[in-house]
Formats: C-alpha cells, sequence, structure tokens
C-alpha cells in the first residue's frame, strides 16, 4: 500500500506541477528522471496486483469483468467474453458501486464491477441487493475498487 500511495502522490508533483527546481519550466531531464520513478514504482505495483483484461458490458448490462488470476490467458478472456461484450486488455472502468470478486487468490479470480449507468444502470437499493446476492456465495464477496486496488 505504501508504493500505491507514494505513486499516487508523486504522478501528480511530475505530471501537473509543471515547475523545475527553480521554481521555472521542468527541464527534459527532470521529467525523464521522474517518468524513471514511476516507471520503477508501477513495476512494483504491478507485480502486486495486475487486472490482465476485461469484457465490458456497460453499454447493455451496466456491467464489467475484471479478470485477474493467472488462468486467464488472452484466448480465454477473449472466449469468455465473446458474444457478451467487448473484450480489452486494460482494466475495467473505476465503478463507483463496487464489484462481486469471486475466487480472490485464485487462478480463476475475477471481479464483476457494478454501474450506475449504461444499459441497466444499477442504483438505490439495487446496488445493496447486488452486493448481498455476491456476499450469499461462498467463493465470493463483494468489495470496491478502493479495497482491491489500494490495499495494505
Amino acid at each position: 500500500m505504501k508504493k500505491t500511495l507514494l505513486l499516487l502522490l508523486i504522478i501528480p508533483l511530475i505530471m501537473g506541477a509543471g515547475c523545475g527546481k527553480k521554481g521555472e519550466e521542468l527541464s527534459q531531464e527532470e521529467i525523464d528522471e521522474g517518468i524513471e520513478v514511476v516507471e520503477d514504482l508501477l513495476e512494483e505495483v504491478e507485480d502486486e496486483y495486475k487486472v490482465r483484461g476485461s469484457c465490458d458490458t456497460i453499454a447493455s448490462a451496466s456491467h464489467c469483468l475484471d479478470y485477474i488470476g493467472s488462468f486467464w490467458t488472452d484466448e480465454q478472456m477473449k472466449l469468455n467474453c465473446q458474444g457478451a461484450g467487448t473484450y480489452n486488455k486494460t482494466t475495467c472502468p473505476y465503478s463507483t458501486n463496487g464489484g462481486c470478486r469471486a475466487g480472490a487468490g485464485t487462478i480463476t479470480e475475477s471481479v464483476v464491477w457494478s454501474y450506475d449507468r449504461g444499459g441497466n444502470p444499477i442504483t438505490g437499493e439495487n446496488v445493496q441487493y447486488e452486493a448481498m446476492a455476491c456476499d450469499a456465495n461462498p467463493v465470493a464477496d463483494w468489495v470496491t475498487a478502493d479495497q482491491l486496488f489500494l490495499k495494505p
């Protein structure tokens, strides 16, 4: 978690500050140094927790599936998503609702994120019902993006 928080603090300083050591614009050397630091930190964070790809069904069903476990190869993810949504090599968009994580810590770990927009918005008490249904499954638990990606 310390690495993630450090990364979250450093990126805005490098990208948004625009000021070098003497209050002037950043030199190319300073920018390059900052980028190296961020890349090193990203490598460390990436090794701790990495989403392998996703299946986006937000437009039709207001959900998106993140594939996390090592079972999920490109071929497996594409086959699983085929006909349901759009396969991406990136993570799902941030969800304020949360999502249902299944198989935590296993090779088939995944998270189905819920959204308050799209083809069938999940809002109000429906979010609570979705969370209760998830928690009723013995191999699943309801999580927020912050709990999952900013874990200690």
